[in-house]
């Protein structure tokens, strides 16, 4: 489900629990996004950013998200996640489908950990392929999807 700045409080649960659980995955960390930040203002703040915010659920609980941010020439895919008990039943698929459908005819590019061989797999069936080179300063590899 695409979402937009009045549905923060589901981003808010999943993100959190992304970060707290799987910090290895992100560059990111929980303690950009808690404590004195962690305000409905800063989560709408967010969400209107330009760009497109999906959420999925399993029934009425939120269980996974990925954003997409336009730029010129491309689309980045970002903050991808699936809870450990939703993995392996194509949510992550669809969550990436949602940014390929959403950048149109534009490439999408994405950075992921060097060593999220799970993360790499997926993007890779789905028709992204690893930028040549070294990880960057962060351990992220870029990859992209043309």
């Amino acid at each position: 489900m695409q979402i937009g700045p009045d549905e923060w409080a589901d981003w808010r649960h999943v993100r959190i629990r992304a970060l707290t659980e799987n910090p290895e995955a992100f560059a990111s960390s929980v303690t950009l996004w808690t404590g004195p930040r962690d305000t409905e203002g800063n989560w709408r703040e967010r969400l209107s950013a330009p760009g497109s915010y999906f959420v999925a659920y399993d029934g009425e609980v939120p269980v996974g998200m990925v954003a997409a941010s336009p730029n010129d020439d491309s689309v980045e895919l970002f903050s991808m996640w699936v809870a450990p008990e939703s993995r392996h039943r194509g949510i992550g698929g669809r969550l990436i489908a949602e940014v390929i459908e959403c950048a149109g005819d534009k490439p999408v590019t994405l950075r992921v950990m060097d060593d999220n061989l799970a993360a790499i797999a997926a993007y890779e069936s789905r028709g992204f392929v690893p930028d040549a080179g070294d990880a960057d300063r962060e351990g992220c590899r870029a990859m992209n999807r043309p």
